[in-house]
């Protein structure tokens, strides 16, 4: 009879390579993956570019080759899983890697596999897909129920009449995955999780990351009981802070800027046209005082203030000349933007988005026990996006702040000695 995870030893730990950016830990990995060539592996990136046909995974490895699945004969779900049955080598992306079910984990705890991932992934999200007086519908009727252990939503109403045009079928898809959970503080902030066995399934569970301690993966990992130990087999490059700081020209936010918020929440129902006219001048303004042209330029707000949606009649960010290359490329580049190499030509990087993790998330997670540190989240989100532009490849870069505390965030980050 074929095994299931809870047949096998769960893996209660993962290893963490915890390194600055451009320190070369994906290469290094690579390395030691070429190193141990009789270990069955699963690489999760969260670039398709890097793990499809032609990426770094394939072309990097000399004596360890890895299948990437494909839709060719129905879903890449249903590849992932064909090839998990053949024992291969697997390179997928993060999207994929969520879509797992409990075909796949058994099939990795059966074959031993060790789970590499480049990049923390988004283990846990809020979800808000219903006004809270659909929720407390729900609630009041006795449809949905709350564990009191963990937060988890069940629906223990009926379900007969619920099919996939249903208001709430998403909801109860969710329930069913047992993924959907709620705070303590207040039953319509919601979030979804992952599933343990994501971790628990593999023999081995490696993150490649940079600041994970008090970070979102930390407090989600924490809570559900798993450790976290350093990754020692290999030695990523050493990066000085004193060279990063000769390398980069630090620009400050204007005088009107310095006193914007620049959080989401501020962009989506406080600012003014006034303030977004303001964010563009400062972005185009830095651009012509170096005179730099768009195709060196990157600069980052909510997507929302840069791509207008349907019955949006707010103000967009659009800095004049300096909103697309002339090869029609987009200057905005997403805050969220990971492991990438695409961008390392650009001279300039212009940030003005004030990042904190969404409050449904740090509340559910703040009322089960664990915290997640604000200032490392913004940090390292920070740290992340710069550090798609030239700065990686050790060239001299600029990088414009106009978040009053983003900038006081880097400054200080900046300004500390190596440890």
């Amino acid at each position: 009879m074929f095994k299931t995870t809870d047949d096998f030893k769960k893996n209660d730990t993962v290893e963490v390579l915890d390194s600055i950016m451009g320190s070369h830990k994906t290469t290094k990995i690579l390395e030691w993956m070429d190193d141990n060539p009789n270990v069955k592996y699963i690489y999760v990136s969260p670039l398709l570019t890097e793990v499809e046909e032609g990426g770094r995974i394939h072309t990097n490895l000399k004596k360890v080759s890895f299948e990437t699945p494909t839709n060719d004969n129905g879903s890449k779900s249903d590849s992932f899983l064909e090839l998990l049955k053949e024992g291969n080598n697997v390179a997928c992306t993060h999207s994929l890697y969520l879509g797992m079910t409990s075909e796949h984990f058994n099939l990795i705890a059966k074959h031993g596999y060790t789970v590499i991932i480049d990049e923390e992934l988004d283990v846990i999200e809020s979800f808000d897909k219903y006004s809270i007086s659909d929720l407390e519908w729900l609630y009041d009727n006795g449809i949905v129920g709350i564990s009191e252990v963990d937060g988890m939503v069940s629906w223990i109403g009926d379900r007969n009449l619920i099919n996939e045009s249903h208001k709430y079928y998403t909801l109860l898809c969710y329930c069913d995955a047992k993924a959907l959970y709620t705070a303590k503080r207040s039953n319509s902030m919601m979030v979804t999780q992952l599933p343990v066995r994501l971790f628990e399934c593999a023999r081995r569970v490696i993150i490649l990351t940079y600041m994970f301690k008090g970070n979102i993966l930390d407090s989600f990992l924490k809570l559900k009981g798993i450790k976290s130990v350093p990754f020692t087999e290999v030695e990523v490059v050493s990066k000085s802070k004193s060279n990063i700081r000769n390398l980069i020209t630090l620009i400050p936010p204007n005088s009107k800027l310095i006193n914007y918020s620049m959080s989401s929440s501020w962009y989506k129902n406080k600012a003014t046209s006034t303030n977004i006219s303001d964010i563009s001048k400062y972005i185009r303004n830095t651009c012509v005082s170096l005179k730099c042209e768009a195709v060196d330029v990157a600069w980052c707000v909510p997507k929302d203030r840069v791509v207008k949606t349907n019955r949006s009649n707010k103000s967009l960010i659009a800095p004049k000349g300096y909103t697309k290359t002339s090869g029609g490329e987009h200057c905005y580049l997403s805050a969220m933007m990971r492991a990438t190499n695409l961008y390392r030509h650009k001279k300039v990087m212009i940030h003005c988005y004030d990042r904190y993790p969404h409050i449904s998330v740090t509340s559910y997670l703040q009322d089960f026990g664990v915290a997640v540190d604000n200032q490392v989240f913004a940090l390292s989100e920070l740290l992340q996006w710069a550090w798609r532009g030239c700065i990686r490849d050790d060239q001299p870069m600029t990088l414009a702040i106009g978040s009053k505390r983003m900038y006081n965030l880097f400054k200080e980050w900046l300004e500390k000695d190596d440890e």
